[in-house]
């Protein structure tokens, strides 16, 4: 099993729970809470990616994205948004991708997800008034509000999502899942880097890495045998492990999507805290068939300020604000967006392309004007939006037709996503997708995919437990084959 995150551990739980011998890598170290420090450059130096700076390259957008290398993955530090793929979504992959599995076979996997990671709404006492201006925006302007589902036990709303929960909150996989694979005698090891699989004809005899230390130095080679090997590295390196395999049939790699999105500030003549409360505790889900979600938002303000305009006495003017300030955000489905990963000429590093399409883009600026909407109903002075070439702040409700008859272009704003998938789309098709609907890599006998490449186009929704309730699926399937 390669990679602890949402989809492998898991997998790997299921498998372990069932008598199987079990072997977790992670590519990460294990982090406690001690090692927890709030400040965004610690910790995205030490446990991300690139020290947290990959981007895709090309296209017509530079898009930030933050993948996570550490036990646990990236539900170590999201935000622990806890939904179910609609059935929309999922019948749009029955239609378009030939996708066998129904609704009613994910609901038992759903619900025990939900359970093992203790699914729960945030709590109105942790909400906070970033959280319940949000509430209040939506209510004054006829939309919904949906109370925020995560997996958590004693949120405390300390908004430090990003930089890891301070209070064990979050259950993250490295606190619910992981356990139970070492209780049931399996064995996890961590800060080992997957190179490429033991291929031999159609089937993985295991796998080929090396141990890295704290400072991701190569030290020396390992390798794992196995009856099989599980891929849940993420959508990045789970097509790079593969091609470095020698398994390069076209789909693996290609189909890169993401769910971009952007944020905007809300400036308010009265103290908001932005920093209390529940990182996401609200979000409107009436746009979700139309392709939009907007959400309430924090992250910690050495990230949301490098989205401040000016330089000098202005952008000072705007740190000044903050305690004024409240965000949201807006992301869209990116199905009209597309790209692909490859390795670098002559390195295992990534090279992820993408581009923005015109549908995303009108998405995205129909979700910027509602927010902006959202934040002037509920008594917001000003508006910061962080388009190129408009004016730094939106003055009053009458300026929001200058976001709206703006001819938006990716470059025009920051666009960033988390939410990356579709690199081992699942389907029916061997042509078109690289798994079939148990997650077996087409071609091959015994390696399987339980990270969110597997969704063939957008699940509508944050992906964590949609991949889960996957994964939990094709550990089944592989408990019933290697019986």
């Amino acid at each position: 099993m390669v990679g602890s995150g949402p989809g492998g551990a898991i997998t790997a739980r299921r498998l372990a729970a069932a008598g199987k011998s079990v072997i977790l890598v992670e590519a990460g170290p294990v982090i406690r809470r001690k090692d927890m420090v709030k400040e965004a450059g610690y910790t995205l130096s030490k446990y991300f990616w690139d020290a947290g700076v990959r981007t895709t390259t090309g296209g017509n957008v530079i898009l930030p994205t933050l993948q996570a290398r550490v036990l646990g993955g990236g539900s170590v530090f999201n935000s622990a948004i806890c939904m179910r793929i609609p059935e929309f979504a999922l019948q749009r992959w029955q239609r378009d991708h030939g996708v066998s599995i129904g609704y009613g076979e994910l609901e038992p996997h759903f619900e025990a997800v939900e359970k093992l990671m203790g699914v729960r709404e945030v709590e109105p006492a942790v909400q906070g008034r970033r959280n319940e201006l949000f509430r209040d925006a939506c209510d004054k302007l006829g939309m919904t509000p949906t109370v925020i589902a995560r997996n958590e036990d004693g949120c405390k709303g300390s908004g430090e999502c990003l930089t890891g929960c301070p209070n064990g909150a979050k259950l993250s996989t490295d606190l619910r899942g992981v356990p139970e694979i070492v209780e049931d005698g399996g064995r996890v090891y961590t800060s080992i880097v997957i190179d490429r699989l033991l291929m031999e004809g159609n089937r993985a005899r295991g796998a080929v890495g090396h141990v890295v230390d704290g400072q991701g130095n190569r030290l020396h080679e390992v390798r794992i045998h196995a009856k099989a090997v599980v891929l849940a590295a993420g959508a990045i390196a789970t097509p790079l492990i593969l091609h470095a395999s020698g398994v390069k049939s076209a789909p693996i790699g290609s189909n890169l999507q993401f769910h971009p999105g952007t944020a905007l500030m809300g400036i308010f003549d009265d103290e908001v805290h932005p920093w209390s409360g529940a990182t996401q505790g609200y979000h409107c889900l009436d746009y979700l068939k139309q392709g939009i979600k907007l959400e309430s938002l924090w992250a910690i303000p050495s990230l949301l300020s490098f989205r401040f305009p000016g330089v000098g006495t202005d952008f000072k003017r705007h740190l000044a604000d903050y305690k004024c300030m409240a965000s949201w955000d807006v992301w869209v489905s990116g199905e009209e967006s597309s790209g692909k990963v490859r390795a670098m000429p002559a390195s295992s590093k990534p090279n992820i392309r993408y581009t923005v399409g015109d549908g995303d883009m009108r998405r995205l600026q129909f979700g910027m004007v509602r927010i902006a909407e959202m934040f002037f109903a509920v008594g917001a002075k000003s508006v910061m939006h962080g388009v190129h070439g408009l004016p730094d702040l939106l003055e009053s409700p009458a300026d929001i037709d200058l976001l709206r008859q703006k001819k938006l272009k990716p470059a025009d704003l920051l666009v960033g996503s988390n939410h990356v998938f579709g690199t081992t789309a699942m389907g029916a098709d061997p042509k078109r997708h690289a798994v079939d609907c148990d997650g077996l890599v087409h071609g091959l006998d015994n390696v399987y995919v339980t990270d969110t490449g597997v969704f063939p186009g957008t699940c509508a929704v944050n992906p964590m437990l949609t991949i889960m309730a996957l994964a939990d699926r094709t550990g089944e399937k592989m408990v019933e084959r290697y019986a």
